[in-house]
């Protein structure tokens, strides 16, 4: 099969990955994929030779030098491809592809093996999938898709599923946050769900997070912003998910519902509500509990309900839960808030279609250009996302302060490439070249440097 370079665009812009450094090409079908891979992180590549019924086969140095001459052909790197055998441990690796393979052509099954030794909790594997191959109920049990094309029944579509934990944190973290509570703070088990409070000022700090990721990812085990919410003295109310659930459960409404009864909210003179992506949708949604909050958000989405977002296809795991209700729709709930801050990239399609719906009179939008879905994480790098979440909670973020922050973005490496990129793609090899030489002359970057390489030889 052949990609398109839209396609090849498509599928670079939904990993979601700031840096790849092993890619695995299953029976090497797509060399032209591996070489945009290649041109974009500077990764390594191993042809892997899989049968049809899942077993691990010696690659030739016949099918190796026709791939290796493949990828070059796309401008890739052919050294920096090895071929693999069936006597050496898999490793992990960052991107694992194979489309037309497994999921359409062959049986998804039978890569159980594989991907139990292969995927990490940070990979993703890009295949097509055939109508009624039963691949996407099999991938539920290694992570969620990202689904870019539906399967038709004359064509297959295409996904990209992102690896998560095999088991449940949850015990570790009851434990954990138990003893964070304290005697002034209180730690609620709500089955799929929880909540920890922590008292320490009259400023309140409500954050959503994935389990997962925050006892498998970050070193200190702790919720979305929590050191940053220590360090500020601040109150923190942490609310986590087992899973990718987008908080969709009658128990955490029942429990904002009572909170809010209760008048707990009121306790405090300043309440944000706080989170990235998934965890942004839950802090806008939320909101709605405690009416006169801030709202500060990084990526969120706005419902997951097909009938509202038919266009959002990245999230199928959620796509059974039921989003109706008080806080089913983050941008009908979060209208009466007192401010809501939407940080987004506008050039992140469907993020920027959830933005659009956030159209209340308290909406105040900040674009990110070129820092993709997870422009929290690039923003922290840049040692900017403090200043801009304070700022906004103190209700002093204006658009000079900004964007005088935002420029923060020039030195980093992922903004970089894609501005390398999106000159490329425009017609402006010239201006590509020139910000590839004004990075080099100050750090190495392998991708940039191959970049740099072919340029030069267009010129």
């Amino acid at each position: 099969m052949r990609l398109t370079q839209d396609e090849i665009r498509d599928i670079l812009g939904a990993l979601d990955r700031d840096e790849v450094a092993r890619v695995a090409d299953l029976n090497g079908t797509t060399p032209e994929l591996t070489a945009a891979l290649q041109k974009r992180f500077g990764c390594k590549v191993d042809l892997v030779a899989i049968g049809a019924e899942g077993e691990r086969e010696a690659v030739s140095d016949g099918d190796l030098a026709a791939y290796r001459a493949a990828v070059a052909g796309c401008g890739g790197v052919p050294e920096a491809i090895r071929g693999t055998s069936p006597d050496k441990k898999v490793h992990p690796y960052d991107v694992i592809v194979t489309l037309g393979g497994f999921g359409s052509s062959l049986k998804i099954k039978h890569l159980r093996g594989f991907l139990q030794a292969a995927l990490h909790g940070q990979s993703r594997l890009v295949l097509d999938i055939k109508l009624g191959s039963g691949s996407y109920p099999f991938l539920n049990g290694f992570g969620t898709c990202h689904t870019l094309i539906e399967p038709a029944q004359h064509r297959p579509g295409r996904a990209i599923m992102s690896a998560t934990s095999p088991s449940s944190n949850s015990g570790q973290w009851s434990a954990i946050a138990r003893d964070l509570a304290g005697a002034r703070g209180f730690f609620h088990d709500l089955g799929e769900h929880s909540m920890l409070f922590q008292d320490r000022s009259e400023t309140l700090v409500v954050t959503f997070d994935n389990l997962d990721i925050a006892m498998e990812k970050r070193d200190e085990r702790r919720p979305w912003g929590y050191s940053f919410i220590e360090a500020q003295g601040w109150s923190m109310l942490g609310v986590m998910a087992d899973g990718w659930t987008w908080f969709r459960d009658v128990a955490v409404d029942e429990a904002f519902l009572r909170l809010s009864r209760d008048r707990f909210f009121d306790r405090f003179s300043r309440v944000i509500f706080y989170g990235a992506s998934m965890g942004g949708y839950g802090a806008a949604a939320f909101s709605a509990a405690a009416p006169g909050s801030t709202v500060f958000v990084t990526s969120p989405q706005s419902t997951l309900d097909k009938a509202v977002v038919p266009w959002e296809m990245r999230y199928k795991t959620a796509w059974g839960r039921n989003f109706s209700g008080p806080f089913g729709d983050a941008a009908a709930a979060s209208r009466t808030a007192k401010a809501v801050h939407l940080l987004y990239d506008p050039y992140v399609a469907a993020d920027a279609a959830h933005a659009a719906r956030f159209t209340g009179r308290n909406v105040l939008h900040w674009p990110c250009p070129l820092l993709g879905h997870r422009l929290g994480s690039s923003l922290h790098q840049m040692g900017a996302l403090k200043e801009i979440t304070v700022a906004a909670i103190e209700e002093r973020l204006d658009r000079q302060s900004f964007y005088r922050l935002l420029r923060k973005r020039r030195d980093l490496p992922r903004y970089q490439r894609e501005l390398v990129h999106q000159a490329v793609e425009r017609g402006h090899p010239e201006l590509a070249l020139k910000v590839c030489n004004h990075v080099l002359a100050r750090r190495e970057d392998k991708a940039l440097s191959g970049i740099a390489r072919q340029l030069k030889n267009l010129a």
